[in-house]
């Protein structure tokens, strides 16, 4: 495995009502010696408020968004 996938990555890192990209998960993350060198992939939603985040993670992390997974099940 080379990576993981965060599925509705946003509440992973709500603090109170947004997204933080530089929250304590995030931190977290990038400082672990094996996760930190993977590749990070997030599905940028949730259903709270400002729950729809693409565009807005961090460096080193990619996202996965419902047009590209439904063109992934089509093919």
């Amino acid at each position: 495995m080379d990576g993981f996938r965060f599925d509705l990555a946003s509440p992973l890192a709500r603090e109170l009502h947004e997204v933080d990209r530089l929250g304590a998960f995030f931190d977290i993350i990038h400082q672990d010696p094996v996760i930190s060198q993977v590749k990070l992939i997030a599905e940028p939603w949730d259903l709270g408020e400002g729950g729809y985040q693409v565009g807005n993670f961090p460096v080193l992390w990619a996202e996965w968004n419902a047009n590209y997974r439904d063109t992934i099940r089509k093919f």
